[in-house]
């Protein structure tokens, strides 16, 4: 190669490196400026995460009107709990049909000289639901025994009905909580589509607000309405063991009514006198068999 072209291709690399050379180191420094910079390990460590969230912050993520619903089932949540628990207290077998009234009443029973008097005491000794039904039938002792027997009956409905309607606040919960949460969901899903519809599609986290929302108050409704149902068959499972047993208890108690009955029967027959003065004698008691 010849001096000349020595110098011709030196100065086109030299043109060549004039014009592109700031392009290619402008590349680099661009790509360098728009690599982010590593984020600290502190930084890192700080950022919340959501496991860290709690259930209180969970409900008032809700906002106002989820915070409501909330507070309406926390008030079904306390009046169920509140019942459920007297209801375990004052449904003991001491409260409704006590051991040792049931063996003083089979000793009452198994002697042939009890009386009428001595069921009163017996009933008088013990504060109890079969004390009461016993009761209303020894008040009526001398009377027909269906007579007797329906006054027991009817004082067992009404045990039965007083028992019950303390109960009824644990069905009312395990009824109503769910319309709640499912009120709350609907209210939800409302301000869910209003929301999509004023703001498009594209605001997820306005969107969210009210599935979140819709979400919570249906689990909260549903948390509190299965162990009120739960609570309201089990104390209703338990007075319906304890009549149970109250029947078997106080069938003997007939034989003590049917002694007096039949002590009435054989009396003898005494006169009196009307108000003419006229000496009569006394109707005979008609006993209905």
């Amino acid at each position: 190669m010849t001096p000349w072209n020595n110098r011709i291709t030196i100065a086109a690399t030299v043109l060549l490196l004039a014009l592109f050379g700031p392009i290619l180191s402008g590349d680099e420094a661009a790509d360098t400026a728009a690599a982010p910079p590593a984020p600290p390990a502190a930084e890192a460590v700080a950022e919340p995460t959501p496991e860290d969230e709690s259930i209180l912050d969970l409900i008032m993520g809700t906002g106002l009107t989820g915070l409501a619903f909330v507070v309406a089932l926390g008030l079904f949540s306390f009046i169920a709990v509140t019942v459920a628990i007297e209801r375990l207290v004052n449904t003991r077998r001491e409260y409704i049909v006590p051991s040792s009234f049931v063996s003083e009443l089979k000793k009452l029973v198994e002697s042939d000289h009890s009386t009428p008097k001595d069921l009163r005491a017996l009933c008088d000794r013990h504060v109890a639901t079969v004390a009461t039904i016993l009761l209303a039938g020894v008040q009526r002792a001398g009377r027909p025994l269906p007579e007797i027997e329906k006054a027991m009956e009817d004082a067992a409905a009404r045990e039965m009905g007083a028992l019950r309607s303390k109960v009824r606040p644990l069905t009312v919960a395990g009824s109503v909580t769910p319309l709640v949460g499912l009120l709350g969901t609907v209210v939800g899903m409302i301000i869910a589509f209003k929301t999509a519809s004023q703001a498009g599609l594209g605001k997820g986290e306005m969107l969210a607000q009210g599935i979140y929302m819709a979400l919570v108050t249906t689990a909260a409704g549903l948390m509190i309405a299965i162990p009120s149902v739960l609570c309201a068959a089990y104390f209703n499972g338990r007075l319906e063991k304890f009549f149970r047993e109250i029947d078997e208890a106080l069938m003997p108690a007939f034989q003590c009514f049917a002694r007096v009955e039949n002590r009435a029967a054989n009396t003898p027959q005494t006169e009196s006198s009307d108000d003419t003065g006229r000496v009569r004698p006394i109707e005979k008691r008609m006993t209905i068999r």
